[in-house]
This record gives C-alpha cells, structure tokens and sequence, in this order.
C-alpha cells in the first residue's frame, strides 16, 4: 500500500537543511532566512500552478527533532513529495537528519526501473567545496538558470540577507520555483509504498568528515621585536611560535593546541597571519579565531591597529588571551596591560570582548563553545555577492519581512 494516492500528489517539494542551533551571542532564530526562502518559493509555486492550497506546494520541518524518529508529517512528505531541494551548506553533510532524509529519496529513486527522473534539486547555500562533497551529493548537477555567475562560490544565503541584492534573490527563487514545477508535473518522483521511518534508514552521508575549515590568528611579538624588558621565553622567531604556557613538557606554540583541538572535532585549521578588516567592508573569507598576547599593549604600532579595528574584529572572531599566572613578569604588569586591552578591543554588546583562559586544559575546555561561536560570528557577516560597479554603500541587513512588498531597482 502506498503512503498516499491519486493524481494529486503533494507536496511538490520536499525542503532538506540543516538547523543552525541558537547561540547567545546572536538574537532572533539564525533560521529565518531559510524559511523566508521556502515561503517565497511556495508563493511562487502556488501562483504557477493549478494546486488549490499554498501548503501543498511544499513542506520543511521547522521543528528541532532532539529524538531518533520522525513525526508522522515528515514521513508522510518524505513518502509523497515530488522533488526533493537540499539546502547546502557546511552544517547539512554532517547532519544525521538530513543524510537520513536523503536516503528515504534514494529508496524511492531505486523503485524507478527506467532511469530515475532529475528529482534532486539542489540549493548552494551557503557555499562548500564540491570537491569535498559526499560522492551522492557530488554527482548531482546544479541547474544555474537564473542565477548570477558567482552563485556556487557564494551561495544563496549571501544575498538573502542583503536589501541591495534584492532582485538577485527574487530572480534566483523564481528560476528554482519554475525548475521545481516542471520537474514536479513531468516527471515526479514514484511515491513510497511504505511510510520512511528514522531508525531503519542509514545516514547517506556516514563516514563523510566535513571540510570545515578555521584560521587561527595570532597576534604576538617574536624574538626581533620584544617590548623592551620583555622575557623572550615565550616566544620564537615568528609570531604564532609564541608559547605563554611553556615549560619542560610542553614547547608546542599555542596556535599548535588550537588547531589539534580542532582537528579533533573534525575541523580542518590553518595558521595563517593577521587578517585585520579593511573598514567598513572588510570581512573575513573563512571563519577565525584570534589569539591575543596581551605584551601587545606595548607594541605601538600593533595595538594601534587593534585599537582602530577593534570593534570589527570582535564582530568577526572570538578572541583569546591566555594569562599565565606562573609568569610573574605577566602577573605584574596585568592590571595595565588589562587595562589597555579593554580600550583597544571593545565587547560587543551582551557579550565579552575576549575570552581569557588560564591554561591549556582551560583552552581544551572551552574549545567547543570557541570553534561554535566562531562559525556563528562568520555566517553573520558572511560575504554578499558585490554589486556590479565601483563600491557604493555598504547593503543594509534587512530581517526578514523587512520591505518585502518594495522593490528595489
């Protein structure tokens, strides 16, 4: 017995993604945009085609499922949706979700004995190395009609949130509802015979490591410009050598623990030199931490910097500073170095403006929340697609609902 019948299979789409979890240091639901997305395409759908209800064009779980199974509409639109839209981004090939999402498609794909209609329609996101793929999502192709020329090395998300990329993401969304329609009225994926259920489908994506990525900066003196009177044990020939927790056990640098603890939880790291914004524009390519030795307060020419970017740089990474209070020279200069550190890199508000860690096993403790909160602060200021022309004003952040009866030429 199948899971529904008839001619009127619905919904058309099914919309696959994978929840970005709230985090204190962000407000509102960091999920708005995609749900701005699928009421738009929805809207789109229903106004080209016959179907007699706007909710039958699609369906997305806007619930966070903490069990192992799915509610009974999930399954019911896994069984009947004719077309099914993964929304990629870095989070979706490590969800358990969404890989299982993606094999109740592929079980019903298998019941095709001719060859499977094109029922995948994929969505960048927000953008991820092809390369590095699941080889089942790799193998399917992106239709780009509609799109502008940078859209996979961008994704979606970068002009959903910016006013002034308005008529890029209206054009975008109505090519994905028009690809959506037809694939859904001429060739529709078979339903179900059998409901999908959670616990008997395997995650398609198992085994997959995500490529994510983080750079670690790191902001130091080296041996050839210690502040005068500054102890040089701490510290090498290049700025991310430097150590404020050496001794007999331990001569790694810092920025070295950093990335070990993030390659542990699966994350690829670099360590790569200071990237300071460039005013008002000026956004990192890839998300960051920045390690801060506090000595720099007597670097003029660096805490100047820090000083003058400080607040975009808060915005854009967590910032470490380690103090070590087996370090007396440290532990004699910190109410001043303290002080000048509170001057040059502001807190943001509702949030501290370094995170200070005592030792390395405090580092590996709080390693976690740092790496979590890093991605977080780079999705909110991720990249938008640039205007064509010479650089003109800033695009405003817009919430969702925010001028959506204005067009903007």
């Amino acid at each position: 017995m199948s899971a529904s019948g008839g001619s009127g299979q619905v919904p058309y789409f099914f919309l696959s993604y994978a929840r970005t979890p709230m985090d204190e240091d962000t407000s509102g639901d960091p999920n708005r945009w995609v749900y701005r997305l699928f009421d738009h395409l929805c809207e789109e759908i229903f106004q080209m085609t016959t179907l007699r209800k706007r909710s039958d064009a699609g369906f997305l779980d806007r619930k966070m499922r903490l069990g192992e199974q799915w509610p009974d509409e999930v399954s019911k639109a896994l069984a009947t949706c004719r077309v099914f839209v993964p929304l990629y981004s870095p989070r979706y090939f490590d969800s358990e979700h969404c890989g299982r999402e993606w094999s109740a498609i592929q079980m019903r794909l298998r019941a095709h004995t001719s060859e499977p209609p094109p029922v995948i329609i994929p969505i960048m996101w927000v953008a991820v190395d092809q390369r590095s793929m699941p080889e089942c999502a790799r193998l399917i192709q992106f239709s780009q009609e509609g799109f502008w020329p940078d859209y996979l090395r961008h994704g979606l998300y970068s002009v959903a949130k910016a006013s002034s990329q308005r008529n890029k993401l209206l054009q975008a969304t109505f090519a994905l509802a028009r690809r959506i329609s037809q694939v859904a009225e001429l060739s529709p994926l078979r339903e179900a015979q059998d409901m999908p259920r959670y616990t008997t489908l395997p995650n398609a994506f198992a085994g997959y490591r995500g490529k994510r990525r983080i750079r670690v900066s790191v902001v130091a003196p080296h041996l050839g410009n210690l502040p005068n009177g500054r102890n040089p044990y701490y510290y090498g020939m290049r700025p991310h050598e430097w150590n404020p927790y050496r001794h007999e056990d331990n001569h790694q640098p810092l920025a070295h623990h950093v990335t070990e603890f993030a390659r542990e939880r699966g994350i690829g790291a670099e360590i790569g030199p200071l990237d300071l914004p460039d005013g008002e524009d000026g956004i990192p390519d890839q998300p960051g931490m920045m390690l801060v030795d506090p000595w720099i307060a007597d670097m003029p020419d660096t805490y100047e910097n820090l000083r003058r970017f400080g607040g975009e740089i808060t915005r854009s990474y967590p910032v470490v500073v380690p103090w070590n209070r087996k370090d007396k020279e440290t532990s004699a200069a910190e109410p001043r170095l303290r002080r000048a550190l509170g001057e040059a890199i502001p807190g943001g508000q509702g949030e501290p403006a370094v995170h200070e860690i005592g030792s390395l096993d405090d580092l590996r403790r709080e390693m976690p929340r740092m790496l979590e909160r890093a991605f977080n602060r780079y999705l909110r200021t991720a990249p938008v697609y640039p205007p064509p022309g010479g650089s003109g004003k800033r695009p405003r952040m817009i919430e969702p609902g925010d001028g959506d009866d204005e067009r903007q030429d």
